[in-house]
């Protein structure tokens, strides 16, 4: 369904549904990363103390691996990726994504570097998304 094999051009599927652009995976990152520091920022205020690893609060980074997997098994979507209309599906199927896909999704796109060969690739897929077996599409408008 929203494979590379049968694409007509690299911002099109072969589905007919467009492929999300990089600026728009950005600005959805951007959102998603600080409403977890806000979290954080909250749960500070509470009077938690956040778990630190060699020095570092890792509390942020937690937030964020727990809230991308989880919103990408519950649906297609993150708070970010709502407001860029943009959903994460599986690449064969079209529908979500499983609990462990979406933990190897969150993780590698954690660590910054795999996101980032999705600059390169023609289809704007990085290494996060190659090994989830995901993909990023534009939400079709709503008639």
């Amino acid at each position: 369904m929203t494979s590379e094999r049968g694409a007509r051009a690299p911002e099109s599927t072969g589905s007919g549904q467009d492929l999300a652009s990089i600026s728009a995976r950005f600005v959805a990152l951007v959102i998603d990363w600080v409403a977890c520091l806000l979290l954080s920022y909250l749960i500070q205020w509470m009077g938690v103390e956040p778990p630190q690893v060699a020095g570092a609060d890792v509390l942020p980074s937690g937030l964020f691996l727990l809230y991308t997997a989880v919103a990408l098994t519950a649906g297609t979507q993150t708070l970010g990726m709502a407001v860029m209309k943009i959903a994460c599906v599986d690449s064969r199927t079209g529908g979500r994504l499983p609990l462990w896909r979406s933990i190897l999704r969150a993780i590698l796109l954690s660590l910054v570097l795999p996101a980032l060969t999705a600059i390169v690739h023609p289809y704007n897929r990085g290494l996060h998304d190659l090994a989830a077996g995901s993909v990023v599409l534009k939400v079709p408008a709503a008639s």
